[in-house]
Order: C-alpha cells, then structure tokens, then sequence
C-alpha cells in the first residue's frame, strides 16, 4: 500500500476538521500525519518539531528531509499552500511527489499582503509561490473559483485541478426541529466573514436573534455595534467551540448565514465548509456569492445567494426564509440531498486516491 504524507504545521485546529476526516477516509493509501507541532491527544503521527523548524519555513529543513525519506512515503499532501512551499525544498531532494490543497486566503490574498504580515511561513510563502507553481506535481483548489485564482498567478492548468474537500456525515447530530426566528454565524471575527453586514441586517428583522460562533479581533467592535443599532439581548457571541458543539447550534438555528466578503488582504472564501455541515443537517443557508461558496450553495436550490457587502439584500432573502416554513423546509432539504451526493468524505477521498495514482505512475 503506498504511503502518503499528510502535512499540516497544526492538527486539530476547531475549524479544520476536514484535514483528519480527510486523512481518516484513505483507503488505498496509508496516510501518515505528519506536523511542525505536538500532535492532538489521541492522534499518532511524525512530528518533525521546533528544535528543527522555529516556524513552518523549516519544513523545507534537512531534517524534514530525512524524516520523508525514513518515512518511505510515495507522495506529500500539503494543507494550504504555506505548508506545500515551504516543503518544497525538501520533497525534491527527497524524491517525492508533491500535492498541495489550497483552501482560500492561500490562492486569494495578495502577494504584498503576505510580506506585510511578516510570518516567516507567509513571507516563504509569498517569495517561492512561483517556485511552487513550477516545480510542484500537483495544486487541488477546493473550489472552481480558488483555481481560477491560481491560474491567474501562473499556477498550470494540467497540473491545477478543483477538488471539493468532503464531510464526514456520521458526525452530525440527531435531527430536531429548529428554534423559529433565530440565526447562526460561524466564522473567525475578522472582515472577511462579514458580521457587521449581518448585524445591519438584523436590525431590519424584528424579533430574530442572531447567535455568533468564534472569536477574533473585532469582538469588541461588533459589540460596539450591537449596542448602536439597539440589538440588545438579540445577539450572542458564544466564542469558540469545538465542531460538536457547532454542529449542535447550527442543527437548532432555523436558518445558517455566512455572508463572507472580500478582506483588504484579498483574502477570500475558499468554499465554507461549514455551509456543507449545515446542508448535510438540512437547514437552509443565505450566504453571499462571493469566493468559492456558489460551489457550496445551489442559488435558490439549497439556499440564497446575495451580492457581497449588502446588508439590503441581506435582510430580505434572511426574512425570506424565516417568514416561509415551506420554502426554510424545501432549501433545507435539497441541501441535504445535494450534500450529502457530492460531499461525502469516502467518496471525494477515494477520487483524492486517484489523483495520488497519478503521482506515483509518472
């Protein structure tokens, strides 16, 4: 059975579940996980350690190198494309394959704002993205528009190849009828997923509340807003939970929005896994057509699209579904059939097996 690296800088990350349902779903293909940090409680794996790598740049170290040629793996999948060029160097002195995954601000944000943030894994990133569009094997966007985005950044078309990450469906809760009137947001607090939009919205929806799942640097100012537009107790910030705890609330909430917009980096929505945990639950979405999403949300089908940044628009195909029972229940359950058909993790991992073929029959 062939081996396949699995490389991540960090594993268990709350938003990242799809990188272990990933790895946990190979079948012709032993995966081996393999990261920069101590690896989560119950998860075995290789870590290749800071005394070897003070940040993800040293994944290209000599150490890394000798830990893929003792691992006598046949092929390396990078989690976001950080990690794929800065493991670059080493995969070609060990003789190894490379595929890299991009799942969004990795193929969207701009080259000037990956040297800004001066993270030595993002300016590596920023000066040998070139390098890994000439010398990488293999580039799996998550979405038809992420690859579209690396096509524009000379990433090659026969090598560039859209492969939409998959769900693990036994992990969602039990069905149950949901909380009438309320809305959930799952997302980091930061510009690109769009909460002041929301927020504006609900202020045109009386008697709706609104509960936000996950923390980050603009809590205090979405507070700030909640009080100026006289939300009141209509909003909640639960901060971060872990995925089981998220699937709970979103199971319960009537209706899921993500109405994610494009951040001043350029950063944007490779396709929001968690509208595919809310279609697999059969609860509607309304989302805006921005990024990878409309890969996700089926306009009119599944869910609502709206246009970025519109709170207008926002509120009314938001009062759309939470006025019409039948129309929250048809979205909802076509959404589940649609996810659960094209998403489920067995089947885009046994396709993600095939692509790996490739690699090694070269």
């Amino acid at each position: 059975m062939p081996r396949v690296a699995v490389l991540r800088h960090t594993f268990g990350i709350a938003s990242e579940t799809f990188v272990l349902e990933q790895a946990r779903a190979f079948t012709r293909w032993e995966p081996v996980l393999l990261s920069r940090d101590a690896l989560p409680a119950g998860v075995s794996g290789a870590v290749l350690g800071r005394g070897a790598a003070a940040h993800t740049a040293g994944l290209g170290s000599a150490p890394m190198t000798r830990l893929l040629r003792d691992l006598r793996v046949d092929a390396v999948l990078a989690h976001f494309g950080v990690e794929g060029s800065c493991v670059l160097p080493a995969t070609r002195r060990a003789g190894v394959p490379l595929a890299t995954v991009f799942h969004g601000f990795d193929a969207t944000t701009t080259t000037a704002a990956l040297l800004r943030a001066r993270t030595p894994s993002w300016v590596t990133y920023a000066r040998r993205r070139a390098r890994l569009a000439r010398q990488g094997e293999l580039f799996l966007p998550v979405s038809e528009h992420l690859r579209t985005r690396l096509l524009d950044r000379g990433f090659p078309a026969d090598r560039t190849v859209t492969h939409h990450l998959g769900l693990d469906l036994r992990k969602l809760p039990a069905a149950r009828e949901p909380e009438p009137r309320t809305i959930v947001h799952v997302g980091r607090l930061v510009p690109k997923k769009g909460h002041v939009h929301l927020l504006r919205a609900l202020a045109e929806l009386p008697g709706v509340r609104l509960t936000c799942v996950g923390d980050g640097p603009l809590l205090g100012e979405l507070k700030h807003l909640v009080g100026e537009l006289g939300l009141g107790d209509r909003v909640r910030f639960v901060g971060r939970l872990d995925n089981t705890a998220t699937l709970e609330l979103v199971a319960r909430s009537a209706v899921l929005c993500l109405p994610s917009t494009t951040a001043p980096s350029g950063d944007q929505e490779g396709l929001g896994q968690v509208l595919l945990e809310a279609g697999a639950l059969g609860r509607p979405v309304v989302a805006s057509r921005h990024g990878g999403i409309p890969s996700a949300v089926v306009d009119g089908v599944t869910g609502l699209l709206v246009p970025e940044a519109d709170p207008v628009a926002l509120a009314a195909a938001l009062r759309r579904v939470l006025d019409d029972p039948e129309l929250a229940a048809r979205l909802g359950s076509a959404a589940r059939e649609h996810v659960t058909g094209e998403f489920d993790v067995n089947s885009r991992t046994a396709r993600l097996e095939e692509l790996l073929d490739g690699l090694v029959r070269r």
